[in-house]
């Protein structure tokens, strides 16, 4: 791996294990709003509240979900980046596996020639 590599990794892992808490954090507050005790409202007026209770909680669960889909989202750019160096970092790997083959290759030739 290339100290470019492991920098990347190094640098990107706190961003990515902050997303993932928030958005675990996200998911489990979602999960506690559902729990909230429902009563069944008598009036016109508690019918009108119990709708605005609903409304705000739709709200809530759609600022939730594109909050969930901007961490995936970065998520996503954070694993692509990685994935880049580490494409870039093979590439390295064998390029330098491929010089030593050929340096072998002729440190063999250099041995076989002196003891002929």
């Amino acid at each position: 791996m290339s100290l470019g590599t492991i920098n990347t990794i190094l640098n990107t892992a706190p961003i990515v294990i902050q997303g993932a808490t928030r958005l675990i954090k996200l998911i489990r507050d979602q999960g506690n709003d559902n729990k909230l005790e429902e009563e069944i409202p008598d009036t016109i007026d508690g019918i009108k509240k119990e709708i605005d209770r609903l409304q705000q909680r739709l709200d809530a669960n759609n600022e939730s979900n594109v909050e969930q889909i901007k961490l995936i989202e970065e998520l996503a750019k954070q694993n692509e980046s990685l994935a880049t160096q580490l494409k870039n970092t093979i590439t390295h790997l064998n390029r330098i596996t491929f010089i030593a083959i050929i340096a072998v290759v002729v440190s063999l030739f250099c041995l076989i020639y002196t003891f002929k």
